[in-house]
């Protein structure tokens, strides 16, 4: 139970309310407080807006004889957000608006050295809490310095080119500035080299990764799955030899291995290179009408041999994703007769490898029945004899990826 605690020099005399009372409230709310000093105290008309009926926080205060009472509640109704407007013989109880301090606003320019304005933004964004890309500041503060800009309304900045705009505290473009040189430094550059092989094996020799490790456990140390263990990850070697050269001399002494393409390139980390050698064939695509005329269109599509990585630099790894794509038109005997058929075959994987490490993948494989019968054709057959052998077209990809000094 909520204790109120009067203190009054002379109980319900005339006099006992006018300056110079000594009275407290404990524990009362707001609207109650208000309520008693206006009807006991100032004896004054009043008015509660419905924002201070519902405030429920509490008050204590003591009034003494030497303060002016009046001007002593105001004051505390102020310091807690509430108003006393005077109109017409009546006081008015409102809730005061909350006025945020205007914090000054700069704009941060900033060329970059070495990373473009998106990866850089892209990072400083979760760093300050300012805006990148657009303004509409006062004045511009760059490298330290503080310029007016007397141009008025929002300027446009891009977030993209050659400039890096923020429009934010001094605070946040100091530590921009400090996190900058940590950011803006010149990106690694990985070089992925290597070769794609076809295999042509039979049945008996196994997919043509199986016979690529055959050949390669006989001269170095592989390790199958990247860890070691080969489990369910059999379409994958890795080993570190430090010569893709000694690899290719080895499988050219091998009839089964032919090279289908050598892809080099050089690519910065996080960003995707690509590597093409084929043709562009034109082939039948959507019909569209004009009027009750059909209009036939023709789509250019790419075969032959597409290489496509993204490295990305880690400490310790090179983090590869990689996409190769083998394929060839030929002519469509079911369907559409007028437009050729896309035989393709493609590998997406992504792997960890050590700087320098050598890796090989396979696991594209193309079956192929053969039935062969020898004898002649006017004897009788079973002067004759038949044989069935399965031929298999393997791609095996092997792949060096390295650091670029500088």
């Amino acid at each position: 139970m909520k204790k109120i605690i009067f203190m009054i020099t002379l109980l319900f005399a005339p006099l006992t309310f006018a300056k110079g009372v000594n009275f407290s409230l404990d524990g009362v709310t707001v609207p109650k407080s208000v309520n008693f000093i206006y009807s006991q105290v100032f004896k004054k008309p009043f008015m509660i807006s419905p924002e201070v009926i519902t405030d429920t926080r509490l008050v204590s205060f003591h009034i003494t004889p030497d303060l002016d009472e009046k001007a002593f509640f105001v004051r505390y109704l102020n310091n807690m957000g509430i108003g006393v407007a005077h109109k017409s013989g009546v006081d008015y109880i409102y809730k005061l608006k909350v006025v945020e301090p205007v914090i000054p606003q700069y704009t941060f320019v900033y060329q970059p050295k070495y990373r473009s304005v998106g990866y850089l933004t892209s990072i400083l964004s979760n760093v300050v809490q300012g805006r990148f890309g657009s303004g509409g500041a006062k004045s511009t503060y760059v490298g330290g310095t503080t310029s007016q800009n007397h141009s008025s309304g929002a300027n446009a900045f891009s977030s993209s080119g050659d400039m890096l705009v923020f429009y934010g505290t001094k605070a946040d473009i100091s530590r921009i500035e400090q996190v900058l040189p940590s950011i803006d430094t010149i990106s690694d550059e990985v070089y992925v080299g290597g070769y794609v092989y076809q295999v042509q094996t039979t049945e008996r020799n196994g997919s043509g990764l199986a016979l690529a490790a055959k050949l390669l456990s006989q001269r170095f140390s592989i390790q199958i799955g990247g860890n070691g263990s080969g489990i369910g990850m059999d379409n994958f070697i890795k080993f570190s030899s430090g010569n893709i050269n000694a690899l290719v001399e080895l499988f050219n002494t091998d009839s089964r291995f032919t090279v289908v393409s050598s892809p080099s390139l050089r690519a910065r980390s996080g960003t995707s290179a690509s590597f093409s050698v084929g043709e562009d064939v034109p082939v039948l695509g959507n019909v569209s009408f004009s009027g009750d005329r059909p209009i036939q269109s023709v789509e250019y599509r790419s075969s032959g041999v597409i290489f496509n990585v993204m490295p990305e630099v880690r400490q310790n790894v090179i983090d590869l994703s990689i996409s190769q794509e083998l394929s060839n038109f030929a002519k469509t005997h079911t369907g559409v007769d007028n437009s050729p058929t896309l035989i393709k075959r493609n590998i997406q994987t992504s792997v960890s490898v050590n700087d320098g490490d050598i890796i090989l993948i396979g696991g594209l494989a193309d079956n192929k029945d053969t039935d062969a019968k020898t004898g002649l054709s006017f004897m009788p057959s079973w002067f004759s004899s038949s044989s069935k052998e399965n031929t298999k077209t393997d791609i095996v990809i092997i792949l060096q990826a390295k650091k670029v000094k500088r």
